[in-house]
């Protein structure tokens, strides 16, 4: 960023964890960002809805916040970021923790210190 290498946060623990995320307008999407909400908000810090995945995407990449995830999107809204994020330090998975391919929909990014706890939170709340 303007000729400086970024990296991801350092937070380690989810209840330090700034958490954005999306939802889409489908009703399974809209259901399962309902469930993400209620399992997440008691264990982190705060969760934005920006609007924006390229920018919450670039964001984790910077350390601006710690975790994005949702439920259903399209490789060219998020195969530039996987990329940054992983090029900053971070963990970029499906929601069952699996690498990312272009036929990911269901995504979860973070600086990689939150990443296994934040899916777990996520699966146990039925979000898969």
């Amino acid at each position: 960023m303007n000729g400086k290498p970024i990296r991801v946060g350092e937070q380690s623990d989810l209840g330090d964890a700034v958490v954005a995320m999306g939802s889409p307008p489908g009703e399974e999407s809209m259901k399962m960002s309902l469930l993400g909400i209620q399992s997440l908000m008691p264990v982190v810090r705060t969760i934005r809805m920006i609007g924006s995945a390229a920018i919450m995407l670039a964001w984790i990449a910077n350390g601006r916040l710690t975790a994005y995830w949702e439920y259903d999107l399209s490789s060219w809204d998020i195969a530039a970021g996987a990329l940054i994020i992983q090029e900053a330090g971070g963990k970029f998975t499906d929601l069952a923790g699996d690498p990312f391919t272009l036929r990911t929909r269901k995504i979860v990014a973070s600086n990689g210190k939150v990443h296994d706890e934040l899916l777990t939170v996520l699966n146990n709340a039925g979000v898969r």
